[in-house]
């Protein structure tokens, strides 16, 4: 997958955003944020991508996830 899908788009802004999102009860979240930006399934598909990094319950943006957000 070389283009990202408007999910993972929006997701990868999120996280150039706040610098990283938070992994809780099986969705992804940005820092305090209540609203689940994806589940954990797609961020674990973006990981394998090499757009985000898995740090225990934190996913941060990677530079190969900056150019794929740009990407369109």
């Amino acid at each position: 997958m070389d283009v990202p899908s408007p999910e993972m788009r929006r997701v990868l802004r999120q996280a150039r955003l706040y610098g990283y999102l938070e992994a809780r009860d099986g969705r992804l979240f940005h820092p305090g944020g209540n609203k689940a930006l994806c589940r954990v399934a797609t961020a674990e598909a973006m990981a394998r991508e090499g757009w985000l990094k898995r740090d225990a319950d934190r996913y941060a943006i990677t530079p190969e996830g900056s150019s794929a957000e740009a990407r369109r």
